[in-house]
């Protein structure tokens, strides 16, 4: 080893499963599709960038969301797409 800082300090793994998340969706799916909205996505907390229930966006949108602005919104909308919840 040649270097550690803070290696026994945990931390929430909220962007590598946001990354997981976007390789599933890529793997799986055309960048193409709309994706409906859903009340359970629209009203997600935490870092969002505020989309609307019932609202059609594409699924490459959402990734940019989900990867750039890190929203925990598009975040639920695609897996809900992905998972066919």
């Amino acid at each position: 080893m040649l270097y550690n800082k803070n290696e026994r300090q945990k931390v929430k793994i909220a962007s590598t499963t946001k990354i997981l998340t976007a390789i599933v969706a890529i793997e799986n799916n055309s960048l193409d599709e709309k994706v409906t909205i859903s009340k359970k996505a629209a009203s997600t907390g935490g870092s969002t960038v505020g989309l609307k229930a019932g609202s059609e966006v594409s699924l490459k949108s959402l990734m940019y969301g989900l990867l750039l602005k890190s929203g925990n919104d598009c975040a639920m909308a695609i897996a809900q797409h992905v998972g066919k919840d």
